[in-house]
């Protein structure tokens, strides 16, 4: 995976990290999970791409 990459997951997943602690803050649980579901498909995508780019 290049650098680049790399870096726009980063970008990504601290987003939606900060995006899921907002909504917890302002006591929106429902959009909490609903986030954290996204972080998790989000980290699926970012572990086929890992892994898919190496072979």
């Amino acid at each position: 995976m290049s650098h680049e990459r790399k870096t726009q997951w980063t970008h990504r997943l601290e987003h939606l990290h900060a995006l899921r602690e907002r909504f917890l803050a302002a006591r929106r649980y429902d959009r909490a999970y609903e986030t954290y579901l996204i972080i998790q498909h989000a980290y699926d995508l970012w572990a086929d791409e890992m892994f898919h780019s190496r072979g």
